[in-house]
């Protein structure tokens, strides 16, 4: 035993050292290169003040005659001799560089016509586009649409269309919107016949329909904030070891910390000297494992042979989630200390669920923030990895916005924009306070609501470089704002394909009870695609207009246990509908068309399911011609699956739970 025990001891100190040498030649793999850059882009060199705002990389002095700027193209900054404030040039439009924030990678910008005015109405002259900048607007601002000189009066002005008296032109009226998507602009433009429609965000968050009449001018003056994000080819260049610069001629190069120049769109040379380093070091790595390992064998009963086996799983597991980390999409990475700093150490709790727990934060600059804090992840954390890749691919104004994560050992965090509404759960859901819930969220806005959320899966399903499939659209993940703008989240369960693909393959059911697509489930009905998201869509739009779940237990009636086929046989039959909150024939036609529209989502084949771009049209379009659908007779769950607990969240992890769904579904088929 004695022997046993020595022999274990100077394996664990052999450990020790293995992995303390094996951490080193990784830690100088992969950083020391980064350390030795040439002098003419380098890192540490001083930044330059214009005013008082500090300029350095990516950010370079555009008024330098050096003949090579170290820094991304398009971020070329002005400062004219005697300036307050240094230039940014975006798209051929001047603005003031008020404040640049290196540690939360933001920019405050003011345009230049409006701050040089000094006006009390100012107006809005151009639109800034932002084009293939590595710039995106915070989530912090406020979008105002400007509609000048518009000729036609509006018969009835609808509430957020705010009339600008101080920029009327004679009889021609001018208006604004907050927080309005262009398509829905569009059709006002259209019919009141405008001269000219711009945009100016606003970085005011508390800019709203009520108050921007008496704001704008003022908001305005502020300006607004941007994000700055790694350029595409910059991001490589740097991954490389190297370090973007700009010739005269607006060429992107990329210097070497050997001295050398890339300008042919190759990068530095560090992927190969490092990958091959990377590739003895991961094969004396395996080796040596498999050598203890082998040693620890006769003795893998004994408990300091499993602490040390399990030691040695750790580790691997950790280098293994840190690789993932390096190959993300470029994200904002805090560390568990500055998750305790923004959240007052977890002062303020939000709500919780499987996933663990969201808490209130504050980021240095004052935006708030929610932060999920996530227990402790099974397997390999691949529902972490999935939310950050997925949503770090996407900017759409129904997509909440990451604006980091923390990835510490065990630690596990990932840092949202603030959505001062919460979940939309909440508001058809509640059942103590139904007249005020349904005060807040009227026919027109549930519409809204369900139309914001079908421009976000219609941005997912094919407004990104990579199809992103969601996999858990409910009530829960969607999430509203102060103006109860609808933003999708959640994408632990995400799945990202290449655009081209229409069917994906997928081991395994995932989603949650109720939301979940049947082709999921019983793989013989169709294939797994974006349609998947079309029939969860369409559940929650029915739950929606319904104000309750779509298998409700407590209904007096055993016909009215299932909502879609309550209701779809009240359309057939042409009765009344007999919903909540319904006052007058605009609130009718809504939930019409909110109804025959989530009809057609939930159709068992996926191939008789509209594309969410389709769904787009079906909701803007009228209801008179719209098809009321065929009954979706596979869809209904027994009376003993509406007893289930509401917060079975996921059934990627059993395969049990998804099997009784599919036979509830199926035992319903014949029973109908």
């Amino acid at each position: 035993m004695r022997k046993h025990h020595h022999l274990l001891c100077i394996l664990s100190r052999s450990l020790s050292l293995f992995f303390f040498f094996a951490s080193s030649f990784f830690s100088l793999s992969f950083h020391g290169v980064l350390s030795n850059f040439s002098a003419i882009c380098d890192p540490d060199s001083p930044p330059f003040l214009c005013g008082h705002v500090q300029i350095r990389y990516p950010f370079w002095n555009v008024s330098d005659d050096a003949p090579v700027h170290c820094g991304y193209l398009g971020l070329g900054i002005a400062c004219p001799y005697g300036s307050r404030h240094p230039i940014l040039s975006l798209q051929g439009d001047n603005y003031f560089v008020t404040d640049i924030n290196y540690d939360n990678e933001t920019l405050t910008l003011v345009d230049v016509d409006i701050a040089i005015a000094g006006q009390e109405c100012p107006r809005v002259s151009h639109n800034l586009t932002l084009g293939s900048l590595p710039l995106a607007y915070n989530s912090a601002n406020a979008i105002l649409t400007f509609l000048f000189n518009c000729t036609t009066p509006v018969a009835r002005i609808p509430a957020d269309l705010v009339a600008v008296d101080c920029l009327r032109s004679g009889d021609n009226q001018s208006y604004v919107f907050v927080n309005k998507s262009l398509e829905e602009v569009a059709a006002f433009d259209k019919e009141l016949d405008c001269e000219d429609t711009e945009v100016a965000p606003v970085k005011r968050t508390n800019v709203t329909a009520g108050n921007v009449a008496e704001e704008f001018a003022g908001a305005m003056n502020e300006g607004f904030v941007l994000d700055w994000e790694k350029a595409k080819d910059c991001g490589e260049c740097e991954h490389s070891g190297g370090r973007c610069a700009v010739d005269e001629e607006e060429q992107l190069l990329c210097y070497c910390d050997d001295e050398s120049i890339h300008y042919d769109g190759s990068f530095c040379k560090r992927n190969k000297k490092i990958g091959l380093k990377v590739g003895i070091g991961v094969v004396a790595l395996v080796a040596g494992i498999g050598v203890i390992l082998i040693l620890l064998l006769p003795f893998r009963k004994k408990p300091m042979t499993r602490i040390i086996m399990a030691s040695i799983k750790q580790r691997s597991k950790h280098f293994d989630g840190e690789m993932k980390i390096e190959g993300l999409v470029f994200s904002r990475r805090y560390t568990y200390k500055d998750i305790k700093r923004m959240t007052n150490s977890f002062k303020e709790k939000l709500g919780q669920g499987g996933y663990g727990c969201v808490y209130k934060g504050k980021l240095r600059d004052g935006q708030l923030v929610a932060v999920k804090l996530l227990k402790k992840l099974k397997g390999d954390a691949e529902e972490f990895f999935n939310e950050v890749a997925s949503i770090s691919r996407t900017s759409h104004v129904n997509v909440v916005s990451l604006l980091g994560f923390c990835f510490e050992g065990s630690k596990r965090a990932l840092v949202y924009e603030f959505m001062p509404n919460g979940s939309l759960e909440k508001f058809i859901f509640n059942r103590s306070d139904t007249l005020e819930v349904g005060r807040q969220l009227t026919w027109e806005t549930l519409y809204q609501v369900s139309l914001g959320i079908a421009y976000g899966l219609e941005y997912l399903h094919r407004g990104c470089n990579t199809r992103i499939l969601h996999f858990d659209i409910k009530p829960h993940n969607i999430l509203l704002d102060a103006n109860y703008c609808p933003k999708i989240s959640d994408f632990g369960l995400a799945k990202i394909c290449p655009r081209e693909e229409s069917i994906v393959s997928m081991l395994g059911a995932r989603g949650t009870p109720g939301y979940i697509a049947p082709e999921l489930i019983v793989r013989n009905i169709g294939g797994i695609s974006h349609k998947s998201d079309v029939y969860s869509y369409g559940m929650m739009i029915l739950e929606m207009v319904g104000k309750r779940k779509n298998i409700e237990a407590a209904v007096d009636h055993t016909s009215e246990i299932y909502f879609p086929h309550w209701v779809h046989q009240r359309l057939e039959l042409q009765e009344e509908l007999g919903l909540h909150g319904i006052t007058n024939e605009d609130d009718e036609g809504i939930a019409k068309k909110m109804i025959v529209t989530g009809l057609w989502c939930i159709q068992i084949d996926p191939r008789a399911r509209p594309s969410m771009t389709q769904v787009v049209e079906m909701l803007k379009g009228s209801v008179e011609a719209l098809q009321i659908p065929p009954k979706p007779s596979l869809s209904s769950p027994s009376r003993s699956f509406a007893a289930c607990p509401r917060e079975l969240s996921s059934l990627q992890e059993s395969n049990d739970s998804s099997w009784g769904y599919a036979r509830s579904i199926l035992r319903n088929q014949h029973s109908l």
